[in-house]
């Protein structure tokens, strides 16, 4: 069984590492492949079709397919869902299988494989890469459900369009209206709803790797498919072999609502420290200014004309979504600079600006005051597993929102506040196994904070490493074409070598399709050698956004 090393228990215990005697180890758990109420299951045959286009691809070189699986691995009697997976177009015979996740968790994982197989082709000298979704997935081609949001009484803060200045009472009837949206929805999808957990994405992930006619598989998990792949490995480590995590949640003790909080702090501080920056050396695109102080004297300008309703219809949600895009720089030609380019076009009060604004606005951000249903497979995911952690109170919430207003409204609900079921991860798997994987960890990394990777990796001892790029600003290592972390991966997937010690890669300039900065930022401590830096300070944020 991978077990903690001593000095990992150590660190463990002054955390609250409790191991109990007498547990069941992780070779102890069944995969239920030998259990005839699962053969049909293990014997389906998968049918080979085409895959729909996403954001990010066409879907041109590879193919889909369904895969049934029970919609509770504890009761296949409860009915069957189907989840999507994908393959390359031309397949040819492979040594290897590496089963992909894209995270999000609402994220396809066809394209994040597609992307993959372009941006990273050597993997699939010996690997066949086959992307799979969780179920539930909004754009995924499994088993989907819809449920409608409750009435709004008008008293929400996000009806003005402006989430980011609630009050207690318009955060109580915020917080009322959820509860009533998604009661509804669990009282009609009770049972799927149920099954979205960690431990039966794991057990799809183990079920595609037999269906496939694997005995063993590799594991990549990006982002939040971070937390997959690594229970994944905890729950059947004899089946699951070369692991790798790019941008890493804080998996040694999964906890959703935790993770968002440390989330909106560094989502903030990379957007003072680098978003902002770079948008000044690029005014040819986003026309807000030449210095960090001119484009955030705009955007307040941006935020103060939809507050006051002078740029039609565009909200201040709309205009704080556009600028927090942080995570994927590469991206940022599709959507953010169009978005933030024609807001400050917009500040002129010409009908035709204003017009191109609320135009792209619209696809911006989600407006809640007129969106009629939601896709509740994310909730269902986090609260099936953690719950309701979120231990601040209603006036430490506001003044979060007020600090981190980027993307800090995001935690003012507790969507796990009323839900009926008990979180189901294991705590005491967690607590006697650790996870062997090649930790992929850029340091400001604003969606997947470096400071909770670092904990991933203390905790793990000897069985992880960490390949760490120093002064990175993205989400997402496999975008960034890094000689020194593709050396890593690819010396890990392809011959099984993990490093001896921790790996420090430089960071590049940030980029994306037609920008190309020419600095990296400098806002951390300083790495030296093989050791792994302390993370960010976040306290370092500083600049507000005045209602």
């Amino acid at each position: 069984m991978k077990r903690m090393t001593l000095a990992a228990c150590k660190l463990a215990a002054l955390i609250g590492c409790m191991v109990g005697p007498g547990l069941a180890s992780a070779h102890g758990i069944d995969d239920y492949s030998n259990d005839p109420a699962y053969a049909r299951y293990y014997h389906q045959q998968l049918t080979w079709g085409g895959c729909p286009p996403s954001l990010f691809t066409d879907g041109s070189t590879i193919q889909c397919a369904l895969v049934t699986v029970p919609v509770d691995w504890a009761d296949p009697k409860q009915g069957d869902i189907t989840i999507g997976i994908s393959r390359p177009l031309n397949t040819q015979p492979y040594t290897r299988l590496l089963l992909v996740n894209a995270g999000g968790p609402d994220n396809s994982s066809a394209s994040q494989a597609e992307l993959l197989e372009q941006l990273q082709p050597q993997v699939m000298d010996d690997h066949l890469v086959i992307g799979v979704d969780l179920r539930g997935l909004t754009d995924g081609t499994g088993t989907q459900v819809s449920c409608d949001y409750a009435t709004r009484s008008g008293g929400e803060n996000f009806m003005d369009g402006d989430s980011r200045n609630p009050t207690a009472t318009s955060l109580r009837a915020q917080q009322d209206w959820w509860n009533r949206s998604i009661s509804a929805c669990l009282k009609k999808n009770a049972t799927f709803l149920k099954g979205i957990t960690t431990p039966n994405h794991v057990r799809d992930l183990n079920l595609v790797r037999a269906v496939l006619g694997f005995k063993r598989a590799d594991l990549m998990g990006i982002s939040s498919g971070s937390s997959l792949m690594a229970y994944a490995d905890r729950m059947f480590p004899d089946t699951f072999d070369r692991v790798v995590l790019d941008s890493n949640m804080n998996w040694v003790h999964l906890d959703w609502q935790r993770q968002s909080l440390t989330r909106a702090a560094m989502d903030q501080l990379n957007i003072q420290q680098a978003f902002i920056p770079f948008i000044s050396r690029h005014d040819d695109q986003f026309h807000m200014g030449t210095t960090p102080q001119q484009v955030l004297g705009t955007f307040q300008q941006i935020y103060k004309a939809t507050s006051e309703h002078r740029m039609g219809t565009v909200t201040p949600d709309q205009a704080l979504g556009a600028m927090d895009g942080t995570g994927m720089w590469v991206f940022w030609d599709l959507l953010v600079a169009p978005s933030l380019s024609s807001m400050a076009q917009a500040l002129d009060g010409d009908p035709a600006h204003i017009a191109a604004a609320e135009q792209i606005a619209a696809v911006t951000y989600t407006d809640l005051r007129t969106t009629p249903s939601f896709n509740p497979m994310q909730y269902a995911l986090q609260c099936n597993d953690s719950g309701s952690t979120d231990p601040r109170s209603t006036n430490q919430k506001i003044a979060d929102v007020h600090t981190y207003w980027a993307i800090g409204a995001s935690t003012l609900i507790d969507t796990c506040e009323n839900w009926p079921w008990r979180p189901v991860l294991d705590r005491v798997l967690e607590a006697r196994t650790t996870v062997h994987a090649l930790m992929l960890q850029n340091e400001f990394d604003p969606s997947t904070p470096y400071s909770e990777a670092l904990k991933d990796r203390l905790l793990s001892g000897n069985d992880a490493r960490m390949v760490f790029v120093n002064n990175a600003a993205t989400h997402a290592l496999m975008y960034d074409d890094n000689a020194c972390v593709k050396a890593a991966e690819v010396a890990y997937l392809k011959g099984g070598t993990m490093p001896s010690r921790d790996v420090i890669c430089q960071g590049q300039p940030m980029h994306s399709f037609s920008m190309q900065d020419s600095v990296t930022y400098e806002y951390g401590f300083p790495a030296a050698g093989w050791l792994l830096p302390p993370p960010p300070l976040v306290q370092q944020v500083s600049w507000r956004l005045v209602p």
